[in-house]
């Protein structure tokens, strides 16, 4: 009983500060930034006077896609928060940030700078109809004087030519301003469609003994901001470790600018729901009939969904300049929380996010991989050698799966994908094409022979590969090539030469580890029989 006289008590109070003054709005700023996955904490920070008695505190231009849940207010000083509410003002638009009002004030400029032009064209007109109104010269009783005329043709020469040379010049400027305001027009209205979206208010209703100075804290989640991954591993050379940069790429779009924040970056996901899954009985039964026409699989629907993971976005391509003293990047002020469930990144250097669909690319840490390096080349594929990274250690990092982008020798040489859910604890990434190293395959009419004996149909079929190393190093090379695989009994695949590879019986693989020193060549073979009956076909070419 007394615990229902104290609710309707504060119940009470409640109601009567919302609806007996207005609320006092609270001017807060964006202190710190915690970005999930899937969604960001927000976390505002202001300090405050607060009057005696019970008080409403405002808390307007927030995102629209507050989730209510996550509210949370803490205060400091001598008040008590008596209650939290949270709700839709359709009335005020979203703030425009810094970009947008920049946009609005080239906009003007570029319109009064095209307003000019056009009464300086209305000039040229109106100067022009003069000159044609006024071209008869002489009169009925003097005639035309030779020298009047011609001064008078001179004049007018002249003057319409600089006439029609400005109108041009005019034209010319107008069609460029045209071009650039209706991209900023375009521009600006995909914007204002997102700033014409309805804000947030959070209306949090103290009390206090006396009039008192204090400071609240104001936490929230949003979720159209979040982050993934984007790795650039670069290789030096081929007798060094390769490094990698874990790169995150932030994005936000909440309606509100984070200027000057402290960052964090998370690996969590709020989104993703945390309940374990229940294992049910799984039951089987005839099928049941449908109808009068036939019959149907009654099956239970799934219960599990396929999660989608955003597609990166294409990586910038980053321009480097040779100076004396590497520059430092936020790697160099981020400290890594291992939690129990997940990895927090911190960022000691304030950064600004705006809200404007952007990516922005962080450097979060730098580490160190051995690698050991070898050619690998499949000539009935592809007759270049392709020089592999063999990485290892990458696992002990704690790293998520995302895109690779590769450097050899401070080239861009492609892109790779990094799946921590692969069993393998070696990484291997491409690094390009090294034409030094020349590889044929040939088809060897020795051992084309095409033979029926007893109804049997035997087919011989064989390849050289020639290999030239033209490097002046050393190489270990990787070569493959392949035998059919029978899918039929009746069909039998016999090898007969492979010079000494690692032949794989299951997949038909042939494998040569060659070790080949410099302006050496080398010559291999593989050939091969196919047995199958002489009244059946098959391709083998």
């Amino acid at each position: 009983m007394k615990s229902k006289i104290i609710f309707s008590i504060v119940f009470l109070v409640t109601c009567s500060a919302l609806f007996s003054a207005d609320p006092l709005e609270v001017k807060t700023r964006v202190k710190e930034v915690t970005v999930y996955l899937n969604g960001a904490q927000v976390t505002r920070l202001s300090g405050i006077e607060i009057p005696k008695g019970s008080t409403v505190l405002a808390f307007r231009n927030l995102p629209e896609n507050i989730d209510p849940q996550s509210i949370q207010v803490k205060g400091q000083g001598r008040f008590t928060v008596l209650s939290v509410m949270h709700q839709i003002n359709y009335l005020t638009s979203q703030r425009k940030s810094r970009e947008v009002l920049a946009m609005e004030d080239s906009l003007a400029v570029l319109e009064e700078k095209l307003a000019l032009n056009n009464g300086m064209l209305q000039v040229y007109k109106s100067e022009e109809d003069l000159l044609a109104a006024n071209m008869n010269i002489g009169s009925d009783e003097k005639g035309v004087i030779i020298s009047e005329l011609k001064m008078a043709a001179d004049f007018l020469r002249s003057r319409i030519t600089e006439i029609k040379r400005g109108q041009l010049a005019i034209a010319k400027e107008n069609a460029a301003l045209n071009e650039r305001i209706n991209k900023l027009r375009n521009q600006l209205n995909t914007i204002n469609t997102s700033l014409s979206k309805p804000t947030s208010e959070i209306l949090v209703t103290v009390d206090a003994a006396a009039s008192v100075s204090g400071d609240i804290k104001l936490t929230y989640t949003v979720f159209n901001a979040g982050w993934f991954p984007v790795y650039d591993i670069r290789a030096v050379d081929v007798a060094n470790p390769v490094s990698l940069a874990y790169n995150a790429k932030v994005f936000q779009h909440t309606g509100e600018d984070w200027e000057n924040v402290k960052l964090k970056l998370s690996t969590a996901d709020p989104r993703q729901r945390g309940d374990k899954p229940n294992l049910t009985s799984w039951y089987l039964d005839f099928s049941q009939t449908i109808g009068a026409f036939g019959y149907e699989n009654v099956m239970a629907p799934s219960m599990a969904k396929r999660a989608e993971m955003p597609r990166p976005a294409a990586t910038d391509q980053l321009m480097e300049t040779a100076i004396e003293e590497t520059a430092s990047t936020a790697a160099n002020y981020t400290m890594v929380s291992q939690h129990q469930t997940n990895l927090e990144f911190s960022i000691k250097i304030p950064y600004d996010i705006p809200s404007d669909y952007k990516q922005y690319t962080i450097n979060i840490q730098e580490y160190s991989l051995p690698a050991t390096y070898q050619y690998y080349c499949a000539p009935k594929l592809d007759r270049d050698a392709f020089l592999i990274a063999r990485v290892t250690g990458w696992e002990d990092f704690n790293l998520l799966s995302g895109e690779i982008n590769l450097f050899f020798e401070d080239t861009y040489v492609g892109k790779s994908i990094l799946n921590v859910r692969s069993t393998s604890d070696t990484l291997d990434l491409s690094l390009g094409r090294d034409k030094n190293i020349v590889i044929t395959r040939i088809r060897l009419a020795d051992y084309t022979a095409d033979k029926t004996f007893g109804g049997t149909r035997q087919e011989t079929r064989g390849w050289e590969i020639s290999v030239r190393n033209n490097k002046k190093q050393p190489v270990r090379l990787m070569l493959e090539d392949q035998f059919p695989v029978s899918m039929n009994k009746e069909i039998q695949v016999e090898p007969v030469e492979y010079s000494g590879g690692a032949f794989n019986k299951e997949t038909g693989k042939i494998q040569w580890l060659l070790d080949m020193a410099p302006s050496q060549d080398k010559k291999l073979k593989a050939v091969f029989t196919v047995k199958y009956p002489q009244d059946r076909e098959v391709f083998i070419d």
